[in-house]
């Protein structure tokens, strides 16, 4: 999905499918409401963040996977990084990937399509996705079966509830099955997700003075935390 988006903002009654279904998918982006919640920014907002945590030179030429890519906003970020390596995008949404053919053609291939559908690649990053999958850690397994080096980023220590699209939360200790070959550990606050500037003091620090007088717990600070994990095949250089 390659966002960590919000609820649909569409009428109820045009709702298509239950919640994180392919049609469900298909009718956010091919509706528009994707786009005027603002995903398409949020996805290149948090692509630009998340590359400096990659372990992935400028020169890597080989190929590289963005698992739920949505829209595809990622897809130039990742380009103007690694300037030799192999972009593909997978979606199981025809719209999405319908659309990232039409506007990102030129930079990547596209496949629409599930876990299973991934090519055996060299890195594989599956941003902002996991938390809309039941099943999250099969997806991981699946995925680590066709990889060297995997990055799940998703958000940490989301609270449930507020949005209905995401049914799973993460901090460190999650993904202990993989715990043997995960590597590397990070949380770090996203543009996109995160407060910044005026929205940080009046959302965050400010209200959390308030908050215990009306019977509130405090709220810290929304952040991404990424995973990255060894996959069955060659290092990745």
């Amino acid at each position: 999905m390659g966002s960590a988006n919000s609820l649909t903002g569409l009428p109820r009654g045009l709702w298509v499918g239950i919640i994180n279904s392919k049609s469900y998918w298909d009718g956010r982006f091919s509706s528009g409401d994707w786009v005027n919640k603002g995903g398409r920014s949020q996805t290149e907002n948090f692509a630009r963040e998340q590359i400096r945590y990659f372990s992935i030179s400028y020169s890597f030429e080989g190929r590289i996977v963005d698992f739920g890519c949505g829209l595809g906003d990622a897809i130039p970020v990742y380009r103007r990084r690694f300037p030799r390596a192999k972009l593909i995008g997978v979606d199981f949404s025809f719209s999405a990937i319908r659309d990232c053919k039409s506007r990102y053609g030129h930079l990547a291939d596209f496949i629409c399509g599930e876990a299973g559908s991934v090519p055996v690649s060299d890195v594989i990053i599956a941003s902002n996705v996991l938390e809309h999958i039941e099943d999250d850690e099969s997806i991981v397994y699946t995925l680590l079966a066709k990889c060297s080096l995997l990055y799940i980023i998703v958000p940490y220590k989301e609270i449930l509830g507020g949005f209905d699209e995401h049914i799973n939360t993460y901090d460190k200790n999650s993904f202990k099955k993989f715990a043997d070959s995960i590597t590397s550990i990070r949380v770090f606050p996203a543009k996109g997700w995160s407060q910044y500037g005026k929205s940080l003091f009046f959302d965050v620090y400010a209200k959390n003075l308030l908050r215990p007088f009306f019977g509130k717990h405090r709220v810290h600070r929304r952040k991404q935390i990424i995973f990255q994990i060894n996959g069955l095949y060659c290092e990745v250089t």
